[in-house]
């Protein structure tokens, strides 16, 4: 039972820190934005960014941009804004693909005569 209650100790103690940081920039009307890309962004880059993002906020809300770098994404980004995320990278779309053929081939092995059809 101790182990199980300093766990949950530490677990509440995590989520404590982190809400008063989020609160006061709210209270700001700071919104937090996180921009990964696979190659560093370019100044031009940001700034176009920023501006476009920018079109998202309400008219008293401030855009608190962070970049970061990862090249497992191959190309494109991925961005998270206040709660939403939205990922436009290269590897998740050959994901998405690679497991909508994945699912093609399990229907197409299903059925011999499709197989033959496709083959």
């Amino acid at each position: 039972k101790k182990q199980w209650y300093q766990r949950r100790v530490r677990a509440t103690k995590s989520v404590r820190s982190c809400a008063p940081r989020n609160h006061h920039a709210a209270q700001r009307g700071e919104v937090p934005c996180k921009v990964t890309s696979a190659a560093p962004l370019s100044e031009a880059n940001v700034e176009t960014l920023k501006e476009s993002l920018g079109k998202f906020l309400k008219g008293n809300e401030k855009l608190l941009l962070e970049t970061a770098t990862d090249e497992s994404l191959i190309g494109g980004m991925v961005v998270e804004i206040g709660d939403k995320r939205v990922d436009m990278s290269t590897a998740t779309k050959i994901k998405k693909l690679k497991a909508s053929l994945a699912s093609l081939c399990k229907c197409v092995m299903t059925k011999k005569r499709i197989v033959r059809y496709y083959i």
